[in-house]
């Protein structure tokens, strides 16, 4: 895993950016969040759109979404790190509560 950016405080309240490059780095990943924690994570959504004549139309917008962190589960069997939460800055593209699942 690399470390982009760290800046952590004497209280040790701080900010760090992680760049997985291994499935074990999720487990890790795992160790290092806490319930309340903010994670913020770019992502894809699928966004449908409705035009003035009845069509629809669906696209792909990526966006980065951020979270107040509710639950944490890790499925060991898929290195999938799964993190529930809500939502703490407002986005166009998503609802109040969220999940993020990471591989």
């Amino acid at each position: 895993m690399k470390l982009l950016h760290k800046d952590i405080e004497k209280d040790n309240a701080g900010q760090v950016t992680l760049m997985p490059e291994e499935a074990e780095d999720m487990w890790h990943t795992y160790n290092l969040l806490q319930i309340g924690d903010s994670l913020m994570a770019s992502t894809i959504r699928k966004v449908q759109t409705e035009s003035s004549t009845g069509s629809v139309g669906s696209s792909r917008v990526r966006t980065t979404l951020c979270v107040c962190v509710d639950t944490i589960d890790f499925d060991s069997q898929a290195c999938q790190l799964r993190v529930k939460g809500t939502n703490i800055q407002e986005n166009q593209w998503s609802g109040g509560h969220l999940a993020f699942p990471h591989r």
